[in-house]
């Protein structure tokens, strides 16, 4: 994955669970004391007051869900993107729904960012190439295993074929 995608999308997330906690924050404390936050809150007292306190938290723990989503479809460096691109769908989607416009305004920059996958460095490459080449090692000792089982007439040929193309 594209770090700039990566950092965007994360972005969008971390801006979105503040934004949400924010939300949360000031709803208590009016809750808390509606006659002093009244004048402190101001035009938000209208959007208190316009939307149901029960919408606002659904809204929060909305946002704060597709915002964990959006964080677990980027995990380890982006690595595992491709296979958890559902969560990334359904985070921005909830996002969407219940974020704020900065978020929106970072994940639709996000969608049009190619997604590559990060270049390793050269450790980590080679360590992936060992790891390979190990169970490389192992497939071939398995196969010669089963070659000699069946040169010997432990197992039939159809045995060892389909013990063959299990190994495979």
């Amino acid at each position: 994955m594209n770090k700039t995608k990566r950092n965007l999308i994360l972005s969008a997330a971390i801006i979105n669970l503040i934004n949400m906690i924010a939300n949360l924050v000031i709803v208590i404390l009016y809750l808390v004391d509606p006659e002093y936050y009244a004048n402190i809150l101001g035009t938000y007292l209208y959007i208190i007051s316009y939307y149901s306190i029960y919408f606002i938290f659904i809204e929060v723990v909305a946002g704060i869900v597709g915002s964990i989503l959006l964080i677990y479809s980027v995990r380890s460096k982006g690595k595992y993107f491709r296979v958890s691109q559902k969560y990334y769908i359904a985070g921005l989607i909830i996002i969407i729904l219940a974020g704020g416009w900065i978020p929106w305004i970072l994940l639709l920059i996000s969608m049009f960012i190619p997604d590559i996958i990060i270049i390793n460095s050269p450790s980590e490459v080679r360590r992936e190439e060992r790891a390979e080449e190990s169970a490389n090692n192992d497939k071939k000792k398995k196969v010669e295993e089963l070659r000699k089982l069946r040169d010997e007439g432990v197992i039939t040929e159809e045995e060892f074929n389909k013990q063959l193309m299990d190994l495979l």
